[in-house]
C-alpha cells in the first residue's frame, strides 16, 4: 500500500505539470497540432509499452548472445533457486516469467516485459559465479518483486508523460502562428522547464521502486542475503576484465538491472578491501560517505537505484543483518558543521565560473541601461561588447586557477593508507587531499583495457584507483597506458596525489617513485588543471593587440 500511494504521489505530480499545460492550451486557439502531438505520442507509447519486450529480445540475443531456458535447466544449475522460483510466482498468482541466461561474468540479473503476462527475468553466468544461492535467491526474488508491484507500466507511464512534457515544448517553442505566439513561446519554455524537473522525478520514483523491491525480497530471503548480494555484484563487476560487449551490457541493462554499475565502484572497493583485510571496518567505514556526505545526495540524485549503503541501511530496519555489525555506523560520531562547511565551500568554488560569467553579464546590462540612449547605442556597441569579452577571459582565468589550487593544494602532505581515505566522512570530489601511499601496483583501473591509462594500487588495508595524466593530454595518456604500465604492474611504488571521492574513491597522481629502482615518474594532473586558466590569460595577451 506504501508503494502503491508513493508511486500515485509522483505520477500525480507529473500528471499535474502536463494537464496544467493541457488547461492552458484550451486558453489559446489554433493548437490542434499540439493536441495531434498528444495523441501520436499516446499512441506510439501504447504500441511501445506493448511490443518493447520483444524488441529487447531481439537486441540482447543479437549483441549478448541471450539465450532461453527452461525450469529444468535451471534446476540443473540450481535446484534450490529453481523450486524458489516456482513457489514465489505460485505465491503471487503470477505466470512463471520467460528465463533467459548470458555468459557474461559480470554478476548482474534484470528483469522487463509489458506486465506480469509477459515478463521476462534474465540473470548471467556472473550470479553463480560470485553469488552463492541464497544470494541468488535473494536476486531473483528483488526481480520478481519489479514483477509484482507492476514497475513496467508505472515507469513506462512516467516516461510517457515526460515524452508529451519534451514533445509540448519543441511543439511550442516552434509554433509559427501569428496569434499569442509570445504566450505559446513562453508556454513551451515552461513546460520544457517542467520536462527537466520531470526527469528528476522519474529517477526519484525508480529509486522508490528499487527500495520497494528489496524489501520483498528481504522478507521473502532475508536481509543479510539481499546485502550480501549486493556487495558481491558490486565487487564482482568490479573485480573482472571487461570486453567492450559486456561492458556494453552493463550501460543498456542500467536502468533494469540490480545495481547502477556506475555508482558502486566504491562498495566493490571496500567489499574487496574487507576480504583483503579479513575485517569488516573497510566496509563500514565506507558505508559513513555514502550515508552522512552531502556530495553522496548529489550522486545519488542522477542515478537510477538507490546507493547501496542506503539500501542496505534499509534493510537494516527491515531484518537482522548478521554478516557485518551495520550498527555500529551507527554510534560513529560525525561533526556534520564541519561537512556542511566543507560542502558548501566546494560547491563556491566550482560554481565560481559560472558566477563571474554572472557578473560579466549584469556588468553589461548595468553600463548598457546607465550610459547609453537608444540613438548612441548603436555606435558604443562594439567597445563595450569588446570590453566585456576581454573582462570575461580575465575572470574566467582567475577562476578557473583558483579552483585549481583549491582541488590540488600543495601542503599538509599526509602520509596514510588507503583504509583511513575510504573511511574519511569528510572526503570531497572537489577539494582533493594531498597524500602519500605505499603499495604495490597489481593492475589497471579498468582490467583487460590496454588503452587505460589509471591503475589499481594496493596496500595492506586494501585497493584504490591511481589516476595519470600524461604532459601531452590524451597521446600522452595512451603512450603511458600502452608502453609503461605492464612495466609497472607487480612493483612497489610509493605514490603522491590528491585523494578526491566521489561515485568513484581515486588518487589524482601527482608522481610515482618506483622503490627498488628510484625511478621517478611525473604526472601532470595539476599542471594541467591550472593551465586551463593560464590558457585564457595567454589567449587575452596574445589577441588584445589585434583590436587596439
Amino acid at each position: 500500500m506504501k508503494l502503491f500511494l508513493a508511486s500515485m504521489f509522483t505520477l500525480g505530480i507529473l500528471f499535474l505539470m502536463f494537464f496544467s499545460f493541457v488547461l492552458f492550451l484550451f486558453s489559446l486557439y489554433g493548437m490542434i497540432d499540439v493536441f495531434l502531438v498528444i495523441f501520436l505520442t499516446g499512441i506510439l507509447f501504447f504500441l511501445y509499452w506493448l511490443l518493447s519486450p520483444y524488441f529487447t529480445d531481439l537486441v540482447l540475443g543479437i549483441f549478448h548472445k541471450l539465450k532461453w531456458i527452461d525450469l529444468k535447466k535451471l534446476k540443473e544449475m540450481d535446484p534450490e533457486l529453481a523450486n524458489f522460483l516456482l513457489e514465489v510466482c505460485k505465491k503471487n498468482s503470477i505466470k512463471i516469467p520467460k528465463l533467459g541466461f548470458i555468459e557474461d561474468d559480470n554478476p548482474t540479473a534484470f528483469c522487463y516485459g509489458s506486465a506480469a503476462f509477459n515478463a521476462r527475468i534474465v540473470f548471467t553466468q556472473g550470479l553463480f559465479r560470485y553469488l552463492e544461492s541464497d544470494e541468488r535467491k535473494a536476486v531473483i526474488a528483488h526481480e520478481i518483486g519489479h514483477i509484482v508491484h507492476r514497475d513496467f507500466i508505472i515507469m513506462t507511464l512516467a516516461a510517457f508523460l515526460l515524452t508529451l512534457l519534451y514533445n509540448i515544448s519543441r511543439s511550442l517553442m516552434k509554433w509559427k502562428g501569428e496569434k499569442k505566439k509570445n504566450i505559446g513561446v513562453l508556454a513551451g519554455i515552461i513546460a520544457y522547464v517542467f520536462y527537466l524537473i520531470g526527469n528528476y522525478i522519474v529517477l526519484f520514483l525508480s529509486r522508490l521502486r528499487e527500495y520497494y523491491a528489496d524489501e520483498f525480497s528481504a522478507k521473502l530471503v532475508g536481509s543479510d542475503a539481499l546485502a550480501r548480494a549486493l556487495l558481491k555484484v558490486a565487487y564482482g563487476i568490479l573485480a573482472k576484465p571487461d570486453t567492450e560487449a559486456e561492458t556494453s551490457l552493463m550501460n543498456a541493462t542500467r536502468p533494469l538491472g540490480l545495481v547502477d554499475p556506475k555508482g558502486i565502484k566504491s562498495m566493490g572497493l571496500a567489499y574487496a578491501n574487507g576480504k583483503l583485510s579479513g575485517n569488516e571496518e573497510p566496509l563500514l567505514r565506507a558505508f559513513l560517505f555514502d550515508l552522512h556526505n552531502p556530495w553522496a545526495f548529489w550522486i545519488e540524485l542522477n542515478s537510477t537505484h538507490p546507493l547501496i549503503a542506503k539500501r542496505i541501511k534499509r534493510l537494516d530496519e527491515i531484518g537482522t543483518i548478521t554478516s557485518f555489525n551495520f550498527q555500529r555506523i551507527k554510534r560513529i560520531k560525525i561533526d556534520k558543521k564541519k561537512l556542511y562547511a566543507g560542502f558548501a565551500k566546494d560547491v563556491l568554488i566550482n560554481i565560481l565560473p559560472f558566477i563571474s560569467s554572472g557578473i560579466i553579464a549584469f556588468i553589461f546590462i548595468f553600463i548598457v541601461t546607465r550610459y547609453f540612449s537608444i540613438s548612441t547605442l548603436p555606435a558604443a556597441l562594439f567597445s563595450i561588447a569588446m570590453f566585456l569579452f576581454y573582462l570575461f577571459f580575465l575572470v574566467m582565468g582567475i577562476s578557473l586557477i583558483l579552483k585549481a589550487f583549491y582541488r590540488y593544494p600543495k601542503k599538509q602532505l599526509a602520509k596514510t593508507n588507503i583504509l583511513e581515505l575510504l573511511g574519511d566522512v569528510y572526503a570531497s570530489p572537489v577539494k582533493g587531499r594531498y597524500v602519500e601511499l605505499r603499495g604495490k601496483i597489481i593492475g589497471r583501473g579498468i582490467p583487460g583495457l590496454i588503452i587505460g591509462e589509471d591503475m589499481m594500487l594496493q596496500d595492506p588495508t586494501g585497493l584504490i584507483f591511481l589516476n595519470y595524466e600524461g604532459l601531452i593530454p590524451g597521446l600522452g595518456n595512451l603512450i603511458f597506458a600502452v608502453r609503461r604500465v605492464n612495466k609497472l604492474i607487480g612493483k612497489d611504488v610509493k605514490v603522491r596525489g590528491w585523494f578526491l571521492r566521489g561515485a568513484t574513491p581515486r588518487i589524482e597522481l601527482d608522481e610515482i617513485v618506483v622503490m627498488k629502482e628510484g625511478r621517478r615518474i611525473k604526472s601532470y594532473v595539476r599542471f594541467w588543471a591550472i593551465g586551463i586558466g593560464v590558457i585564457f590569460f595567454m589567449f587575452l595577451l596574445f589577441t588584445l593587440p589585434i583590436f587596439l
